[in-house]
């Protein structure tokens, strides 16, 4: 218990530490930083409206959308979150502020005010929940009616209503397109972007050279297609078809799902490697080689194959190598003895790095230095390396299962494409989050098994589409319930004011 606790704390600060010249992924709130903002929002700020904050909750993680009413920003500043804390707004602010192209809090005209994005691991659900119960019983308890959508919401909401928090449930489809339509076509700029990745790059290319080829090859999008794929890539992978309708407006089919998704990735990888989060996950991919564990096509023909027009580096079977070691016999006796005190060292082995781990990443001063240094990244790969991956590393193989599902996806993603005749796919969903190689390996596969028919498209917002559209569905209701009221208002007025005209005319009648 220990040595796990231990594991996560040094993995999560060594996960935090930026890294140089690279596209910072949106970082999910820390479940104590989670917990003062809902104490901001719920108990010290008596005015807070909580249609203001709309949730999605999924499978892995919860996306949140906070919306402030606000005038345009000045010339050359962004929008700013403002909760009443100055220690608070500016924890909150490093979390929030942009990361090159992703703008996580920007002004929205349309709305009148500015959106800001956030999210936590949705296993905090419940611990946020327990934390709200336990108000002072001298403050008075509100009721606030929070927009939600996801799976999550659904097993949530008896929780949360029993301490005062009322979801206004709205259909995840409903959301994932009324959002997807509002980032794409009622934005200034279109929230999309592409990567054009070089033709020379090899499928076995090492994660920096992917993330270099997503720095020179990125490019914003200014004119959204009108007909596309959706894919939206969360827990599962969910595919939708989007076609112009009447009027300019986007009409959505859904053309199927796989159950290989984000969920499938970091599956396997809690099997296979001691991360505790998604993020560290990624970051340990940065240093790893899958060719160590896949099996490519030179494996298996010596080289290239001309004939099936195949390169020695196109990976054959993920895992395949694993299949190729001999096997080990089992050992008895003083054999026996000493794979066993291997075992062991190894065990400590990984104890020792995660204490070295949690002294670096714990104490600023060393932090910047043995970041530079590369030692928390040799440090990360050793703890990381768990017994489950025997005799190859951690970060190979989770490079190669990286490999494998973003490959699988882009694949799928293809065959819709193709099989509906369009020539443009938008992929969205928490799995992506805008990390440089996920962005690439996707990339590569679409232009890979399209022959470069298709074009892949990302989303800067891509895991918050949900909650977007769960705003604006709550916007919408609000409004018809308004202009509902207003109308029967004024009809009330009308009726009474035509009985007082009728009446004179009876008279001179």
């Amino acid at each position: 218990g220990c040595r796990h606790m231990l594991a996560r704390c040094a993995l999560l600060l060594a996960a935090s530490l930026p890294l140089a010249n690279s596209r910072v992924p949106v970082t999910p709130l820390r479940r104590r930083t989670l917990l003062q903002v809902l104490r901001r929002l719920t108990l010290d700020a008596p005015d807070f409206r909580g249609d203001e904050l709309s949730i999605d909750i999924g499978g892995s993680l919860a996306k949140v959308v906070l919306f402030q009413p606000s005038p345009p920003p000045e010339d050359g500043q962004r929008p700013r979150l403002c909760l009443g804390s100055p220690r608070l707004d500016a924890e909150l602010d490093a979390l929030l502020k942009q990361s090159g192209e992703r703008e996580l809090s920007m002004y929205v005209p349309q709305l009148g005010g500015n959106l800001h994005f956030f999210c936590f691991e949705s296993k905090h659900v419940a611990a946020a929940a327990a934390f709200l119960a336990k108000r002072p019983v001298w403050q008075p308890r509100r009721q606030v009616v929070m927009r939600a959508t996801g799976a999550g919401s659904y097993k949530h909401q008896h929780a949360l209503g029993g301490i005062g928090v009322r979801l206004d449930l709205s259909l995840d489809v409903d959301c994932m397109l009324s959002g997807l339509n509002f980032l794409l076509h009622q934005l200034p700029r279109p929230d999309l972007f592409t990567v054009a990745m070089p033709e020379s790059m090899t499928p076995l290319a090492t994660p920096g050279a992917y993330r270099a080829a997503v720095e020179g090859g990125y490019a914003a999008v200014a004119h959204p297609p009108k007909d596309y794929i959706y894919v939206s890539v969360s827990t599962e992978t969910v595919v939708l078809e989007a076609k112009s309708g009447a009027g300019g407006r986007p009409t959505f089919r859904r053309l199927g799902a796989s159950s290989v998704g984000g969920a499938t990735f970091w599956g396997l990888v809690r099997l296979l490697t001691s991360c505790a989060t998604f993020d560290e996950v990624i970051r340990l991919t940065q240093s790893g080689a899958s060719a160590n564990i896949d099996m490519l096509v030179g494996d298996i023909y010596g080289g290239d194959c001309p004939s099936l027009g195949l390169r020695g580096d196109v990976i054959a079977a993920s895992f395949g190598k694993v299949t190729m070691r001999r096997e080990v016999k089992r050992s008895r006796g003083l054999m026996f003895l000493v794979r066993y005190l291997r075992a062991l060292l190894r065990h400590y082995e990984e104890g020792f790095w995660l204490v070295v781990l949690f002294v670096l990443t714990s104490l600023p001063g060393l932090r910047e230095v043995s970041r530079i240094l590369g030692v928390v990244r040799f440090a990360e790969r050793r703890a990381a390396s768990v017994s489950m991956c025997g005799n190859y590393a951690a970060h190979d193989v989770a490079l190669s299962l990286l490999r494998m599902v973003s490959n699988n996806i882009g694949q799928i993603a293809t065959l819709y494409a193709q099989q509906s005749g369009l020539r443009h796919i938008v992929f969205g969903g928490s799995f992506i989050r805008e990390h440089p190689y996920t962005v690439a390996t996707i990339s590569a596969a679409v232009h890979y098994f399209s022959r470069g028919e298709v074009q892949p498209l990302f989303l800067k917002h891509d895991c918050f589409v949900g909650a977007i559209g769960a705003h604006l569905k709550g916007r919408e209701s609000d409004a018809a319930a308004h202009e509902g009221g207003r109308i029967a208002a004024s009809g009330a007025g009308g009726r009474e004011g035509g009985h007082e005209q009728h009446q004179p005319r009876e008279v001179s009648s």
